[in-house]
């Protein structure tokens, strides 16, 4: 089940470059005293946390350990290129046989077969940078699939920073912002724990999607 990130219209992702981008790109968690704002009292310090949006780089990857209706599988997500795809700075992902386009902003944009444009999102569902807990935002994109017969649907996703929190992985132990997703008008849900360490997603999950529900966590990575 290679594509469990790409039915739920957000599939995934990839990552970094160095020297200049250190700082920005490398997604690092930043802590920010709030007591240099005059915001500590009582001698008690408030910490936030805050993950930049992360710069991919041609060779990053993912793979993942997954459950869905079919059972289990493994698919890894590669970075194989940037490049320009409907007007848009974008990077192009390999994952199984599919190959995926997402924005700067790892925003979900098409998926290709060849030259042909199997799925296309306008506007792409970007994330809102930087991420931080109680942070919200909703998106409203129109769909096109095109396969035998042109189909186009309107959802409305409604996104939720919820927790900062640590995630035992496959691949280690990360400290994750955990993001869910809800479309309005099917009730389908995903929940992302998304790794400054890992500069990607740890853990997806997902239920009641247009392919079932599903499970994966990070096995192993790539990210420079």
């Amino acid at each position: 089940m290679p594509g469990a990130l790409a039915h739920i219209r957000y599939a995934f992702l990839v990552r970094l470059r160095r020297p200049l981008h250190a700082a920005a790109g490398l997604l690092a968690t930043v802590a920010l005293s709030l007591g240099l704002a005059g915001c500590e009292s009582g001698g008690i310090s408030r910490t936030v946390h805050i993950a930049e949006r992360p710069i991919w780089t041609a060779g990053n990857s993912w793979t993942y350990r997954g459950r869905g209706p079919n059972g289990a599988y493994t698919v890894t997500r590669k970075v194989l290129s940037e490049g320009i795809f409907e007007g848009r700075d974008c990077y192009q992902i390999e994952a199984g046989d599919a190959r995926y386009w997402y924005t700067k902003q790892l925003g979900y944009l098409a998926r290709t077969s060849g030259d042909k444009t199997v799925r296309l999102a306008a506007p792409p569902e970007d994330w809102q940078w930087p991420l931080q807990v109680g942070k919200q935002w909703s998106a409203t994109v129109t769909w096109t699939d095109q396969g035998e017969q042109e189909r186009t649907f309107v959802l409305t996703g409604v996104w939720l920073v919820e927790t900062y929190e640590e995630v035992k992985t496959p691949a280690g132990t990360f400290k994750a912002f955990k993001v869910s997703r809800r479309e309005v008008e099917s009730g389908a849900s995903q929940e992302f724990w998304y790794s400054p360490e890992a500069r990607g997603w740890v853990k997806i999950r997902g239920t009641n999607t247009a392919d079932g529900n599903y499970e994966e966590e990070l096995t192993a990575y790539t990210a420079r």
